[in-house]
């Protein structure tokens, strides 16, 4: 595993130097980690050239983002290159979203629906939204 570096947000370390088992038995460590691939999606802020990544090592994939963020799809060997490279100044891996989800199901009153007694999931449903592009514009002389 690679080495902990302070450039790396804690929970990316403790993902690091968790085994594969222990990975796939926590809901948040394996987020992020393609085990077949045996490489990391990361988020990571930067400054200057961070494509000199992906150029030094091709197996490094880069997504440049808006405003220094980009998207690297990091091999597990090459981890310890990018806690190294000058231009990362964050790295932190992708979160799960289980709990904004949620909070929006119960919100919107969804979670009663979706218990055992309903047992509705919206499988097989398509939604689609028709838009003329028509601009309709509504005086009022009140």
């Amino acid at each position: 595993m690679a080495a902990n570096s302070e450039k790396f947000e804690n929970l990316l370390n403790l993902a690091l130097d968790a085994t594969g088992r222990e990975r796939e038995k926590s809901l948040q460590l394996g987020v992020g980690y393609e085990p077949e691939a045996e490489r990391w999606e990361l988020i990571v802020k930067y400054s200057g050239n961070i494509m000199r990544l992906a150029q030094e090592n091709p197996q490094i994939e880069v997504v440049e983002l808006m405003n220094e963020y980009a998207i690297l799809y990091v091999p597990e060997s090459a981890m310890e290159q990018v806690a190294s490279a000058s231009e990362v100044e964050y790295v932190e891996k992708p979160k799960r979203m289980y709990f904004a989800v949620q909070a929006a199901k119960q919100a919107a009153c969804i979670t009663p629906v979706q218990g055992a007694r309903y047992n509705l999931t919206g499988k097989g449903v398509i939604v689609a939204v028709l838009d003329s592009g028509e601009r309709v514009i509504i005086l009022s002389s009140q």
